[in-house]
């Protein structure tokens, strides 16, 4: 929006807003926020347990040297809102997340590269001048997010990686 919504409504004068960038406006209703507020009296219990199943993953797959786990830095603490490992050279990415899907395992694809969507598609200068985000597209296309809910069990954790690893055949 061309105008803070803070000064349009302190303004003594209309003023027009315009949109001059793609945008969406995301506001929640009076119910989301009244789920999301006791939703948050969880908040601790909920991280600690993504942690901790974040930290079983990395243990289960620290192994495997061609499938590259993400890190945490020192100076920061993730919530694990995710865990997107990125594939073996020899895993296809969909054929991953198909076999996962075919013994019901639900899988993401990792990222999505924003400068290959079609809304920005004409917008080559947001991207510095540059078609390709070499890093961004090799990612996109080699890599999973995993299953990672704090109601999680241990066995189905297990499962996962066993048929991820079934799958990609990888090997110490």
């Amino acid at each position: 929006m061309s105008v803070p919504d803070t000064v349009r409504h302190g303004a003594k004068e209309v003023i027009f807003e315009s949109y001059p960038e793609l945008g969406y406006n995301y506001r929640m209703t009076d119910i989301q926020a009244a789920v999301g507020r006791e939703q948050l009296k969880r908040l601790p219990e909920i991280i600690q347990r993504r942690r901790f199943l974040a930290k079983k993953y990395r243990e289960l797959l620290i192994t495997q040297k061609e499938m590259r786990l993400p890190e945490e830095p020192f100076w920061a603490r993730s919530n694990w809102q995710s865990y997107c490992v990125r594939l073996p050279p020899q895993c296809a990415q969909r054929q991953v997340m198909q076999f996962m899907l075919d013994q019901n395992i639900a899988t993401r694809r990792g990222i999505m590269c924003a400068h290959q969507e079609s809304a920005y598609a004409n917008h080559e200068s947001w991207f510095c001048g540059s078609p390709s985000l070499a890093e961004s597209e090799i990612a996109q296309n080699q890599s999973i997010i995993l299953p990672l809910y704090p109601q999680m069990q241990d066995f189905e954790q297990d499962r996962v990686v066993e048929t991820l690893l079934n799958v990609c055949k990888v090997t110490d």
